[in-house]
């Protein structure tokens, strides 16, 4: 995402992508030899990545493995109001 994303839209991005996510890792458990399945599983996985990046560099860390993409002068996790204080979950 190369444009400046509302931070809602980042957040229903991120939601679409992680539950597609879920969604295939479940599918791989019973059907681990699908090809197709396993690339769209690599590429919505590197979706998600994208978006946890892009949100904690412009709102704040979602999760702790983006933590330390906005928290490198201090730990400000508790700064930002969280998502679903917003509306946003």
């Amino acid at each position: 995402m190369n444009r400046p994303v509302n931070r809602n839209e980042l957040l229903t991005h991120i939601n679409h992508v992680s539950f597609a996510v879920d969604e295939v890792k479940l599918y791989l458990d019973t059907h681990p030899c699908d090809r197709e399945a396993l690339s769209y599983f690599q590429e919505m996985s590197r979706q998600r990545n994208e978006a946890l990046k892009e949100y904690a560099s412009a709102y704040g860390p979602l999760t702790a493995d983006t933590a330390d993409r906005s928290c490198t002068e201090r730990w400000n996790w508790i700064n930002e109001p969280w998502p679903w204080q917003e509306g946003g979950c």
